[in-house]
């Protein structure tokens, strides 16, 4: 809808421009100039639209998979991942539904790093806000793969395994990796 408009006002403006030219008897090469420059800003026009709309898409595709990486069951799972990463919790048993929770975490997982290798979504927001959740899952999921690996014979999430490696690199510029603050929200002073 938005780009039929901006053709029609396109159009509208080069059909004045040429009327005007017409009507007052301007120079060729000048009317040809001013095609050229109203053809130019055309095209900007449509590059800062198109550029617009591809953030809006990548707001609109984070938000929806941060709503599922907030849901309470992908939560859950994640807290029992990093437990098991943490040595605080055993693996479940196979085909419990604990299983399958932290599997389905492990997937959604997954879908988030496909989107970011796909720049569906802004890497650096996903970093920012995810970078110690996904770096505390990431042994009992390399784990959790290995053993899928030896029943299955394959190692399945191929799309997390490089966002797990950035994530365990990662440095935000916020406060969980720079100052830390204490509870009434002023930066400690670092040790000496």
């Amino acid at each position: 809808m938005r780009l039929r408009v901006r053709s029609d006002v396109m159009r509208t403006l080069r059909v004045s421009v040429n009327r005007y030219v017409d009507e007052h008897a301007v120079a060729r090469p000048v009317k040809d100039l001013l095609a050229v420059a109203i053809a130019t800003v055309a095209v900007i026009l449509s590059l800062i639209a198109v550029v617009i709309q591809r953030r809006q898409q990548q707001r609109t595709a984070y938000q929806q998979i941060q709503e599922v990486l907030m849901s309470e069951d992908v939560q859950r799972g994640r807290w029992m991942v990093s437990e098991i990463s943490w040595g605080r919790r055993e693996f479940p048993e196979p085909f419990t539904s604990d299983y399958y929770l932290i599997n389905r975490t492990i997937g959604v997982c997954n879908t988030l790093a496909m989107y970011v290798r796909r720049k569906m979504v802004p890497r650096s927001w996903v970093l920012d806000m995810w970078h110690h959740a996904l770096a505390d899952m990431a042994p009992a999921t390399h784990e959790l793969a290995r053993r899928h690996q030896a029943e299955m014979g394959y190692r399945p999430w191929a799309e997390l395994w490089s966002l797990l490696d950035e994530a365990a690199r990662y440095k935000s510029t916020l406060t969980c990796c720079s100052s830390p603050r204490d509870l009434t929200g002023k930066a400690e002073k670092p040790a000496s």
